[in-house]
């Protein structure tokens, strides 16, 4: 898996810039005034250029980059400028800035190798202990092996057997590992997924094409693949044996192309290989033939062929539920299972598979992706030194109000675990090469004595004891969730308990609880007229986190944190490829003495609590507080009679920074469940509840103010909920072309939903620059209003009179965070800006003529024109063609098949005609004309029969 952009997190002020009212903003600073293009300043092994709208830094390497770098950044002396683009032999960095300062640079520097901690660690604060909490041991436990016999084998179709989606027309293997239970039936299926790792070793000469890990299946050179879908036998197993069928998939091809090639870093890729695998196993279960063809030995598999290890392809048949299917991803492929879901959630209900369950492990989420109608469990390790932001929290915290669904969702916190020592393959003593602990790896004070496994105070798990967390967790929720076996339901729905095999780990669990079985009294997301703040307290809501590493743009809450490094705040923490889009909104209270108090009023239409099981809020202890903090909850009846406790004594962790010395990764601040149980609230009028109070009390600190974060404020009870079969609908953004300009102006990109809802849905769409560009990162928010499919999102863009080196630039577009449907695979697209002031060198791109409104060119592009065709289309003749629709000056190709038969103009009223050569040996018979503009993207067809020469 590859590490985060951590020391990115922040584009520089110069690339940051404002954005305008309702408008995407997209610019550049003042640059030099001479026309000079020549080289500005250099060093060892790096330059700085003048570009058309800034400055190019480029940076050699020395040797190069590893596949575990996700998205470097470059700094000019100490100063991040952000992430940076890597050459296709990942032997340079390079990025765009418009900062001038870079001029007089006397040194440039990557992070794309990570970074070593000191030998001494600095204190940041005193180290502390975890609260004391000894939780229930269930009696059951999720890990221990069942009686069934389990028949393992692996299936390898080929290395190119499939292509992948939004990754450059790359092709991928289809291989994993089959454990499959004895005895008669369908059985539920459960498919893993690995993350981002290296994908070749061996002492060879690398493949320049990164994958296969040989040139051609002939080679000689020593280089095999690295089976990380081995390293999960231990949850597999325990599934297995208990009856469910386990499929753990290679996603090697996407770990080699994603961060070059896919928008999204193959998310959707991942997600895909999730859907083409179960497509697999739908044909094997009815005795199909399933054949792929591999393109890198072409040659046809079957999957006779492909299974190895005495499995046959009869033993498959009839023996999988795939209207019962449960997902889990590690790392990169935490992100790839959410895709996953919502890729699949996109197609129609007939053809979609029983999804129910998702389980990112560790995840990654670039794309903040929010996840409808599925039971989720994502999977934090505390000490993780690749993933080290936990932004696996936004999953959760993005879907949970999203919908109005009926599904469990829980954040369970391990501490003392790290990234890799999930996956047995990556850890060291598991396979020959690439392996290694994150955290001594990765992390900036990687030598805390919280999370160095070599400290006399270490919070560590051997890597054993962190498989035994993970098999108990992963496979108590599947069973939980597809087998409906509740005795593991305490395990995910925020009860103090743990399995009896991980009785030595710390863990915490934090659930939203289906719908049907809650009601919210305050999510705490905005203002309410139902929160009284009195005495010496102060209570807002704020969202995302500011300060160093924080969001760029500015936002219409206060910020949860300024103070902390983005590691130390999940909840908050900006996302790669969404910025500035606001995240997790809650109540920030804090008081300076004990009359401080906060009170919540009770709607009246949920004041009968009686048939809850309990009372539940979500809380932290704040960024400024230095150890603990207390607060008393109360709540009072109608008749005035209240009940009340301190908060340390219902959860101790809940008003208690979490651990760390040294590292400003750690001290991490994330949302403790406390729950207070109906039944004792014993005095109480249980159908008459009108208020919860929160008062200003004491804590570990001792002083008399403090401060928590305070979030959902329900009525509950604990329940696992149902997925209900659904189609949803999808939020795309179209492929935008424009031109550059002479100077400020505006483009259009269309957000679009795939179809009319009865309902709002809203998205956040976001602009980024490239190394190659004039654009900073800029982000805006998009509501479709019931019936609409189709929103203009405007874009500032900023052009110039100078000609450049490239005929065009294209900038990552995405639509994120979206609620009321899900994200489309056209989520990432590109607005191309043309260069029209001419090239340096090179042909310059086709004109792309003056924009209309993007949602009627949209909707002309879905729909293709009528290509006119004057006369017979005759081999070695002429004939003319015309066609309407277009925009005013666009270049428009037409084409007969795939050949080429000219550019023209479109004229003032879009039109455009060609008296069109048919090459003489073009082959008779039917085909297709086509004419397609440059810039809307218009098609005008025609079919035609080719005749020969009379």
């Amino acid at each position: 898996m590859s590490r985060i952009t951590r020391r990115a997190r922040c584009v520089a002020a110069a690339l940051a810039l404002a954005c305008l009212t309702a408008t995407l903003g997209y610019g550049t600073a003042s640059a030099a005034t001479d026309a000079h293009a020549g080289q500005l300043a250099s060093g060892h092994k790096w330059s700085i250029t003048r570009v058309a709208g800034g400055f190019r830094i480029t940076l050699d390497l020395d040797k190069q980059l590893p596949v575990t770098a996700s998205a470097p950044t470059l700094s000019v002396d100490g100063k991040d400028l952000g992430p940076a683009t890597e050459a296709t032999d990942g032997k340079s960095l390079s990025l765009v800035t418009t900062d001038p300062s870079v001029v007089s640079a006397s040194s440039v520097t990557t992070d794309a190798f990570g970074s070593k901690s000191t030998s001494t660690p600095t204190p940041l604060a005193p180290q502390q202990a975890e609260p004391k909490i000894t939780s229930k041991l269930l009696n059951a436990d999720p890990s221990k092996l069942g009686d069934h016999h389990v028949f393992e084998a692996v299936y390898n179709f080929g290395d190119q057997a499939i292509p992948l989606l939004n990754i450059g027309g790359t092709r991928g293997e289809l291989e994993g590992k089959v454990y499959l239970p004895d005895g008669a039936g369908k059985k539920p299926v459960v498919i893993f997924e690995h993350g981002r790792h290296s994908a070749c070793y061996g002492p060879g000469t690398p493949n320049p094409a990164q994958w296969p890990c040989r040139t051609s299946p002939d080679s000689t050179e020593q280089r095999s693949p690295i089976p990380s879908f081995l390293g999960y036998d231990a949850p597999a197993r325990a599934l297995a044996s208990n009856g469910y069928v386990v499929v753990s998939i290679s996603a090697n091809a996407i770990n080699a192309k994603d961060n070059q090639l896919a928008a999204d870093y193959g998310a959707q890729a991942r997600g895909e290989l999730i859907l083409d695998t179960l497509r697999m196993l739908k044909k094997a279960n009815a005795g199909d033939n399933v054949v792929y063809h591999d393109a890198f030995t072409d040659r046809n598999v079957s999957l006779g062929q492909a299974l190895t290890g005495g499995m046959k392809p009869a033993d498959l048949v009839g023996k999988l539920d795939l209207h019962n299917v449960g997902i889990m991803g590690h790392s990169r492929g935490g992100e790839g299972v959410v895709a996953a879901s919502t890729l699949n959630d996109a197609l129609p209900v007939s053809q979609q598979f029983g999804i129910k369950a998702v389980l990112p492990l560790a995840p990654v989420d670039y794309d903040r992706i929010s996840l409808p109608n599925v039971a989720t469990a994502t999977i934090l390790p505390y000490c993780d030194g690749d993933v080290e932001n936990l932004m696996g929290q936004h999953i959760i915290d993005d879907s949970q109000h999203s919908f109005n669904d009926n599904v469990l969702r829980s954040a369970v916190l391990v501490m003392g675990t790290n990234h890799n020592f999930f996956n047995t393959v990556w850890t060291p003593g598991g396979w020959p090469e690439g392996t290694a602990d994150d955290w001594l790896s990765y992390a900036v004070g990687a030598n805390d004595p919280v999370c160095d496994p070599s400290s006399a105070t270490t919070t560590r798990l051997t890597p054993s004891e962190q498989v035994k967390v993970e098999t108990a967790y992963v496979a108590g929720f599947f069973r939980l969730t597809l087998g409906g076996e509740k005795q593991f339901q305490p395990l995910f729905d925020g009860s103090d308990v743990t399995a009896p095999s991980t009785s030595f780990a710390h863990i915490t669990v934090t659930a939203t609880q289906p719908a049907k079985s809650r009601v919210d009294i305050n999510t705490f997301e905005n203002p309410s007229s139902a929160v009284h703040v009195s005495g010496d307290a102060t209570a807002g809501v704020c969202a995302d986190m500011g300060g160093q590493g924080g969001v760029t743009l500015p936002q219409p809450l206060p910020y949860c944190s300024t103070t902390l490094n983005e590691a130390a705040v999940p909840h908050w923490s900006p996302a790669q490829w969404a910025w500035n889009v606001p995240s997790s909104p809650m109540l920030h209270m804090s008081w300076t003495s004990p009359s401080g108090q906060l009170r919540v009023t009770v709607p009246p239409a949920d004041r009968n609590v009686s048939h809850f099981q309990q009372i539940s809020v979500k809380m932290a202890a704040d960024e400024f507080v230095t150890t603990g903090t207390d607060l008393t909850i109360s709540v009072t009846d109608g008749a005035g009679h209240t009940w009340s406790s301190p908060v340390s004594d219902l959860n101790p962790k809940a008003v208690t920074r979490m651990p760390g010395v040294s590292s400003p990764w750690l001290r991490k601040v994330i949302l403790q469940q406390v729950t207070i149980p109906t039944s004792s609230l014993a005095g109480l009028n249980l159908t008459d509840v009108r208020e919860v109070r929160f008062t200003a009390a004491a804590g570990a600190d001792g002083t008399a103010s403090g401060g928590v974060y305070i979030s959902d404020l329900s009525v509950e009870n604990r329940a696992v909920g149902v997925r209900l079969p659904a189609q949803q609908a999808t939020v795309n953004l179209a492929p935008a072309n424009v031109d550059e300009g002479s100077g400020p102006g505006t483009a259009e990109v269309a957000a679009v939903l795939s179809r009319p809802v009865g309902h709002p849905v809203t998205a956040y769409v976001s602009a980024f620059g490239s190394a190659t560009g004039k654009a900073g990162t800029a982000m805006q928010k998009v509501t479709f209003a019931p019936g609409q499919t189709c929103v203009p999102v405007p874009v500032t863009t900023y052009g110039d009179t100078l000609p450049s080196a490239t005929p065009a630039t294209s900038f990552k577009v995405s639509a994120t965070d979206v609620a009321g449907a899900v994200m489309g695979d056209k989520g990432f697209s590109t607005l191309t800006v043309r260069e029209d002031d001419g090239v340096t060198g090179g042909t310059p791109a086709p004109e792309v003529g003056v924009p209309g409104n993007v949602c009627t060119e949209y909707a002309a592009s879905r729909t293709p024109g009528r290509l006119q065709v004057k006369n017979a289309v005759v081999a070695g003749a002429t004939t003319i063609l015309s066609a309407s629709g277009y925009r005013v000056g666009e270049s428009v190709e037409f084409r007969l098949g795939s050949t080429t038969l000219g550019r023209v103009l479109a004229n003032s009223t879009g039109t455009v005609s060609i008296t069109a050569a048919i090459p003489a040996d073009t082959s008779r018979g039917k085909a297709s004309l086509t004419a397609v503009g440059a810039g809307s993207g218009h098609t005008a067809t025609a079919e035609v029969k080719v005749q020969a020469a009379h």
